[in-house]
């Protein structure tokens, strides 16, 4: 299936590994030109032209879209997917600190980032797609600010995507559920960091997450790539103001 993306230019946040590299890989494979930021570099054969912004700043969406405009002269996609997580024990284990940290990261990154790309991605009737995740609806108490910024991601996938529509921009979300990314598999992600506050071993914490998902194993980053990449084509001309689910069946829904 042709997507409809060549020629076209996205600008994909977090892009170094995970979800952000697989959704770049998808839409190079499809054709489009991508611009990527984070703090580390991608893997050399990335096949994208790459800027190292640290996307929790305030002046980073304004300066990764100035630059990304400025490599290619046009914008049509922004995938907002730059995100973290850090697992506590509870909601008196989240301090002021950790919340700002993560609603920086995790909400006002997209939020920025969207705000200095609309007036592009107005001029192209573009695209943006925001990574978000099961938490954002089914909350956990381990990451009360990760949940909380997500369920607000949604949100401002659906505020966005209705009051943009009539000028010819969709906005989407993505919402994946375990991924098999350094996220939850690296020494430093989700298995790990639960191992550490008294979860269990790391191993079986990922078994038992398995296990929860219906269909008995984690998404795949391309998976969720090419799902991405799909959203930001015309074949999904009518989807906006809404948040896709991708998790292997753990969300219910009727």
């Amino acid at each position: 299936m042709d997507l409809g993306l060549g020629g076209k230019v996205a600008l994909v946040t977090g892009v170094s590994y995970g979800i952000g590299a697989a959704a770049a890989a998808s839409l190079v494979s499809e054709g489009a030109s991508v611009f990527g930021t984070s703090r580390s570099a991608p893997e050399p054969d990335a096949q994208i032209s790459h800027a190292s912004i640290d996307m929790s700043q305030p002046t980073a969406g304004d300066e990764a879209v100035a630059a990304c405009l400025k490599q290619f002269g046009r914008l049509d996609i922004v995938v907002n997917n730059v995100g973290s997580a850090q697992i506590g024990t509870g909601f008196a284990a989240e301090s002021d600190e950790i919340w700002r940290e993560f609603w920086e990261l995790n909400l006002m990154s997209a939020v920025r980032t969207s705000r200095a790309a609309l007036p592009a991605l107005v001029e192209s009737r573009g695209v943006i797609v925001n990574v978000s995740s099961i938490n954002g609806r089914l909350p956990d108490s381990g990451i009360y600010s990760y949940s909380a910024g997500k369920a607000a991601m949604n949100n401002l996938t659906v505020n966005l995507g209705r009051e943009y529509a009539a000028r010819g921009v969709r906005v989407v979300g993505v919402a994946p559920g375990p991924v098999e990314t350094p996220l939850w598999l690296g020494p430093r992600g989700v298995a790990a960091q639960a191992s550490a506050v008294g979860a269990g071993e790391a191993d079986d914490i990922i078994a038992g997450a398995q296990k929860s998902v219906p269909i008995g194993r984690f998404s795949t980053a391309q998976e969720v790539g090419d799902l991405i990449a799909y959203l930001c084509s015309p074949r999904a001309a009518s989807i906006t103001a809404t948040t896709v689910t991708i998790d292997g069946g753990i969300t219910p829904t009727t």
